[in-house]
């Protein structure tokens, strides 16, 4: 009889020390888990800007395109996609030019801008690797944004 309490407490011992080094293991691999995801998260959000999205509409004019629809960028990695999309209340953008500009509005106080960013990282990992952050800028313009070039001669 004494034998069989011996075997059902090694049983018993030998149970606990197999579910705490289980849990040990699972809550230190929790650790380089949360700093990788920390990471991603804080890389996500330096990236999602409202300066990237001034900069892009800035590089379209220098460019001679008045507007633009979209952009989608592949940083830092290759698989991470930054997504920018604009939406002008006061006009129509199609193949970069601005038509149809409301003439009733006041380009000094209704010409803005909504740039909409979303960026994800780390996407071709498992669903709960993946970080995704979406903005909504209102990029407010001066009025000479929305009035078309002059075109000089060049003698």
């Amino acid at each position: 009889m004494k034998k069989a309490y011996i075997l059902i407490t090694l049983i018993v011992l030998i149970s606990f020390l197999g579910f705490w080094l289980s849990l040990n293991t699972t809550l230190l691999s929790y650790t380089p888990r949360f700093i990788r995801d920390t990471y991603y998260y804080l890389q996500a959000q330096i990236l999602i800007d409202e300066k990237l999205a001034k900069y892009l509409l800035y590089k379209a004019k220098l460019e001679n395109k008045e507007c633009l629809n979209s952009i989608t960028l592949n940083y830092p990695n290759p698989n991470d996609k930054i997504q920018i999309t604009y939406y002008y209340p006061i006009a129509k953008c199609e193949d970069f030019k601005l038509i149809s500009i409301n003439q009733d509005a006041n380009l000094s106080k209704d010409g803005i801008i909504i740039a909409h960013i979303s960026i994800a990282l780390n996407s071709q990992k498992g669903v709960n690797d993946e970080i995704l952050i979406n903005k909504t800028f209102i990029l407010h313009t001066k009025e000479n944004f929305w009035l078309k070039p002059k075109k000089t001669k060049l003698y």
